[in-house]
């Protein structure tokens, strides 16, 4: 069994789909840290004994990793993406992938050329309700989805000084509303043809550089239609951070994802399902990494699928922003 370096570039957002599993592959060495920005609070990373750095260029380069995790600030995933992907390394690595077409085709050509392995962290394709929903579409039980509507709704909590710099934070569409996008475009399994989305910030006016609310309208490939509301207005008392849901109509049933994602309620002409039995995955996106690296497996979000979904959450975020509707097909 090969060993394998791994470093950590920034902690923000979804650090614990690699930490919570590195116990599980001790072929994996966590050697080194930095923050991806002077700073950042990289502190989470002390407990694991692994070198820190000030200059995370310092640390690829001292280190030579084989595998870079990037929980970067946003704008700067692509950023160390594209210098690791420079020296070789896979990745694995937070939305968005990219805040720009140019950056995204960088990256992509990159990850190509070099054979490189890329692992999105579009986690929510290993939550059993959206797992088994797949399974269901994919047997035809629902017949061809012609009519989506999803949801991405989040407390506001605390939020850090740079959402209030648009260059910075970027889109809630590139942040949040990516995993509706790939959801949904995974379950029903079809491709957005056109776009048209609104979004603005009406209710934090102290983090001015991120879209509160947003809604998406999509065009599907087959004559269908999409609609996705994304926001930041779920209240504190909620009983859970989200709220994502998830309703696909087609010619011969309905499947919503509800209950904050944890229920499948499946309607065809034979049945009515409310709480439809569930299949867990039975693995992980680190894990699925790991068995790639080892040629034991594949990357249940494939990299050119991440690259694809991220295009399609910059397009929509350029369909706000110029109030104009964009042909993806």
């Amino acid at each position: 069994m090969a060993d394998y370096k791994l470093v950590f570039v920034g902690a923000s957002g979804h650090v614990g789909e690699v930490l919570n599993e590195l116990a599980h592959f001790p072929q994996v060495h966590f050697v080194g840290y930095a923050p991806s920005f002077p700073g950042e609070d990289v502190s989470t990373f002390a407990r694991f004994g692994a070198k820190p750095y000030e200059d995370w260029r310092e640390m690829l380069t001292s280190e030579e990793p084989d595998i870079v995790a990037i929980c970067a600030r946003y704008d700067l995933n692509n950023v160390v993406g594209i210098e690791a992907a420079r020296r070789g390394c896979h990745i694995i690595s937070d939305k968005p992938a990219a805040q720009t077409i140019e950056g995204l085709n960088e990256l992509r050509q990159l990850v190509k050329e070099k054979g490189l392995l890329y692992a999105s962290m579009l986690v929510m394709r290993y939550w059993p309700t959206f797992y088994t929903a797949r399974q269901l579409v994919q047997e035809g039980v629902i017949g061809e989805p012609y009519l989506i509507s999803a949801q991405k709704s989040y407390r506001w909590g605390v939020r850090p000084e740079w959402y209030a710099d648009r260059a910075k934070y970027g889109s809630t569409m590139t942040w949040v509303g990516i995993h509706a996008f790939d959801f949904a475009r995974w379950v029903a399994g079809v491709d957005y043809a056109e776009v048209f989305a609104y979004h603005a910030n009406l209710v934090h006016k102290e983090r001015p550089g991120c879209q509160d609310v947003a809604t998406v309208i999509a065009r599907l490939a087959n004559g269908g239609s999409a609609i996705f509301n994304l926001d930041y207005l779920r209240p504190e008392a909620a009983p859970t951070h989200g709220d994502d849901r998830l309703r696909i109509a087609g010619s011969r049933g309905v499947l919503e994802v509800c209950d904050h994602g944890t229920r499948l309620h499946v309607i065809t002409a034979e049945k009515d399902v409310p709480s439809w039995p569930l299949q867990d995955p039975g693995r992980s996106l680190f894990g699925d990494l790991v068995a790639a690296l080892e040629g034991k497996g594949e990357l249940l979000v494939p990299a050119e699928e991440a690259f694809e979904v991220t295009s399609f959450a910059i397009e929509a975020a350029e369909a706000a922003d110029t109030g104009r509707v964009i042909r993806l097909l």
